[in-house]
């Protein structure tokens, strides 16, 4: 049977990206062509969308002269909520690359792997997260810890040095060869530089 993501089966695809946009940044007031430029759409696709999310609640309009901004509307009663299921799907990897930039010089490659990166997530679902680089896991608590509070879920780093990271590869290591054959979704680095790195 085909899997698909859970959000493809609740909401089109530019719905997830633009409530992803306006809600996961909820103190922007976002202009239309602004808006459209940022999900690099045409405005014209996003007027609908926009007026039926307005119209339910879910977002509130300003206009100011002759544009119109839009925002999450705070009174929406279940706002938090929608807020919580797009942090843990759609925008899961933003939330993760904005906690690991503090370290980014210290880390090679980033990489969520498991049920999240196969669209097999359920709601107990732990992110998955691997992380190869010069660093401890120490340097990375209170940033997984803050990504834990947005995502409303656990995170499960592995952490390895680069050249243990290739020596277990090249060994034959058995979890390693089976998350490289497997869905990621990169944060840091791609599956060709990891590959051609490891293979060095």
């Amino acid at each position: 049977m085909r899997k698909i993501a859970a959000l493809d089966a609740l909401f089109p695809k530019i719905r997830q990206h633009l409530l992803a946009a306006t809600l996961l940044n909820p103190e922007r007031w976002w202009y239309l062509s602004d808006l459209a430029q940022f999900l690099s759409v045409t405005p014209s696709s996003l007027q609908r969308e926009l007026s039926a999310l307005t119209e339910v609640g879910i977002l509130e309009r300003r206009r100011d002269g002759n544009r119109v901004y839009y925002r999450p509307d705070p009174s929406c009663p279940f706002l938090s909520d929608l807020q919580g299921l797009l942090a843990k799907t759609i925008g899961l990897a933003d939330i993760l690359k904005e906690a690991l930039e503090p370290v980014a010089d210290a880390l090679e490659f980033a990489f969520i792997y498991g049920s999240l990166a196969r669209n097999e997530e359920i709601s107990e679902s732990d992110v998955d997260l691997m992380l190869i680089g010069s660093l401890r896991l120490s340097d990375l608590s209170a940033a997984l810890r803050e990504a834990e509070r947005r995502l409303r879920r656990p995170i499960n780093p592995t952490l390895f040095t680069l050249e243990e990271f290739r020596e277990k590869w090249q060994s034959g290591n058995h979890f390693l060869r089976t998350v490289m054959q497997a869905e990621k979704i990169f944060l840091l680095g791609d599956a060709h530089e990891l590959a051609a790195t490891v293979e060095r």
